[in-house]
């Protein structure tokens, strides 16, 4: 995630849309969410208690205008370079035909609460990625937080997608089998992302930094890089990955209740 490319987003989380959806990934391997990211900057004199009341006063909003079908989160940089941003915000809906009317309704009937945003934040990008779920992060309700990682990727000169696919749904098998405790996503830039020098983003994302670690030292000590080559180093070639700290803002209701 940065400036250039904008945030990034998460969907993380269409695991997280509700167990039907989440079983719906695993046997529609690239079933396609759509998932939306800001990046923006506190405006002078605003800070993240600012933000909170903003939130509540959208969420409030929300609840009384059918929002159970949109989730969203809040990230801030962890592991970061100079091209970065305050916060980001990652919202995502179980299909297209909810984004449109959700967009619709809160144009129409949203204002005070986007004035609420517009009045704590600055926001440089806005842009919408179709997103697939690899890797299922486990059956279990969303946690309140998550760490994130970010990483552009771009498919290798001669490597044909459906072996892109393959890698990365083989990647994703070894991932579970030795137990990283991750979930794992791509996402395809759609809307709004301007001149792009990546193909998509690999998503990946950890409950605590603990888990982090632990799989840190898997992927270095235990077999992960050696594993990750052979399944994709002649496919796909990715930069190093941005860490961030995420809070869950709404989560999206299971909509099969």
């Amino acid at each position: 995630m940065n400036n250039k490319t904008t945030i990034v987003t998460a969907a993380l989380l269409l695991a997280w849309a509700g167990p039907a959806a989440a079983e719906e990934a695993e046997q529609e391997s690239m079933l396609i969410y759509p998932v939306e990211t800001w990046t923006c900057d506190y405006n002078d004199g605003k800070g993240p208690a600012d933000l909170d009341k903003a939130v509540a006063n959208w969420n409030k909003w929300m609840d009384e205008n059918d929002g159970e079908a949109y989730g969203a989160m809040t990230v801030t940089p962890w592991y970061y370079g100079e091209d970065t941003f305050d916060v980001g915000w990652i919202g995502f809906w179980p299909d297209g035909a909810t984004m449109g009317a959700g967009t619709d309704n809160y144009l129409a009937t949203g204002s005070d609460a986007a004035a609420g945003f517009a009045a704590v934040l600055t926001c440089k990008a806005h842009a919408n990625f179709a997103t697939t779920m690899i890797k299922s992060p486990g059956d279990r309700p969303a946690p309140d937080s998550l760490v994130l990682y970010f990483s552009d990727c771009n498919v290798r000169e001669g490597a044909e997608w459906d072996a892109v696919f393959d890698g990365m749904r083989a990647w994703g098998q070894y991932l579970t089998e030795q137990d990283y405790g991750n979930g794992l996503w791509m996402m395809f830039p759609a809307f709004g992302s301007g001149d792009m020098d990546f193909d998509f983003k690999q998503v990946t994302s950890y409950d605590t930094h603990a888990k982090a670690g632990a799989a840190y030292d898997k992927y270095a000590n235990g077999g992960g890089w050696e594993k990750r080559s052979e399944l994709l180093g002649d496919k796909v070639d990715c930069d190093v990955s941005r860490v961030y700290n995420a809070t869950f803002r709404r989560k999206m209701k299971d909509l099969d209740e």
